[in-house]
């Protein structure tokens, strides 16, 4: 393979496809157990069900995929139709952070107890073109999700031209 004029000796390869048993996936994600077993871990925007893995070192392994409704969490607010989550991120106690896109808000998710840990709506303030852009309400919000160190995150949202 050759990229910007530079050979690449080791492209990448596609080593297994798997089907996600979610109707239309939105995001992916890492998860690491509390027994220190990694998970990938897939959400959708048209219902509101969490899908996941516990990965293997074999790339052959069957994959046993668990699902659940999150709809039905204890504390959760997402709708069970259409709830719009963009992203899915995962932090080192495990839980898993939703990013949904309408209403702007993120919620905390614990798997393991199967309830909300938290809900954060995602307002941005002032008079700016992004404010501006974020509060229409035929416009786009939140697209993807990182969490940050100090129990800070930051929702990336779309390109304003």
């Amino acid at each position: 393979m050759v990229r910007n004029g530079k050979s690449n000796k080791n492209p990448l390869r596609v080593s297994r496809v798997v089907d996600v048993p979610l109707r239309e996936v939105s995001g992916i994600c890492l998860r690491r157990g509390r027994n220190g077993r990694m998970f990938l871990i897939a959400v959708g925007d048209r219902v509101a069900k969490v899908a996941w893995f516990s990965l293997s070192h074999n790339d052959r392994a069957r994959i046993d995929w668990h699902k659940r409704s999150i709809s039905k969490l204890s504390g959760s607010e997402l709708p069970k139709h259409d709830p719009q989550i963009e992203a899915v991120c995962a932090d080192a106690a495990g839980r898993v952070l939703l990013l949904q896109e309408t209403p702007p808000r993120v919620e905390l998710i614990d798997l393991e107890t199967l309830r909300a840990v938290s809900s954060i709506d995602l307002v941005i303030e002032g008079r700016s073109e992004i404010a501006r852009a974020w509060s229409d309400p035929k416009g786009s919000r939140g697209e993807g999700v990182v969490l940050l160190p100090g129990g800070h995150l930051s929702a990336i949202g779309p390109k304003q031209t």
